[in-house]
């Protein structure tokens, strides 16, 4: 899990009953990667899984979001810091920040350095997943945001719909309903992008 969060997603996966035909299946979590140590703490207590403290941001992106340099302790993660946390995988999902993308946001402030570098993380963090699994590939890999980004950030998600087309994965966009799906008494609609690698 990219961008973890406090696990509530990892959560619904360790919760899952996949069945096709006869066959029976359960997801095994390899871990989460958040930059929030508060996030990490709660994704551990919810998964029972360790979870990883990392900044995904490149320096540019640390600079633009943060208006300062990091500090001497701030080092850029890499590809091989991604397979180091999560091993072998078979299916990644990926919740990266969606506050640049929400229409809670104006446009204009939506256009600052600030939220283009949190959006571009979006980016960033699917070629990083990528790059360290390119001997490896992940047979699924499993995207959601808020559903503006369907427009807001439609110039990124057509570079990383490329980028995983690159790497031979064919892509499907479409959105779900937490609300129904977990048959809430809300509606939260949400986009979900799935990046299956047909080998």
């Amino acid at each position: 899990h990219l961008a973890c969060g406090i696990g509530a997603g990892a959560k619904g996966f360790n919760m899952a009953n996949p069945r096709v035909g006869n066959l029976r299946g359960r997801f095994e979590c390899a871990g989460g990667i958040d930059v929030d140590p508060g996030a990490i703490t709660n994704f551990e207590h919810m998964t029972g899984v360790k979870g990883t403290v990392m900044d995904l941001f490149s320096r540019d992106q640390y600079r633009a979001f943060h208006g300062r340099d990091p500090g001497p302790e701030w080092r850029e993660a890499v590809p091989d810091d991604i397979r180091e946390v999560f091993g072998r995988l078979d299916v990644a999902f990926a919740s990266f920040p969606c506050k640049g993308f929400s229409s809670l946001l104006s446009q204009s402030i939506s256009l600052t350095d600030k939220y283009q570098a949190l959006n571009a993380l979006t980016l960033r963090g699917i070629w990083l997943l990528l790059e360290a699994y390119r001997d490896d590939p992940v047979a699924a890999i499993i995207f959601e945001n808020v559903p503006r980004i369907a427009t807001r950030g439609r110039w990124l998600l057509n570079q990383i719909e490329a980028l995983l087309r690159s790497f031979g994965y064919s892509v499907n966009e479409d959105t779900h309903d937490c609300g129904v799906i977990g048959n809430l008494a809300q509606s939260r609609k949400r986009f979900l992008l799935i990046a299956r690698y047909p080998e």
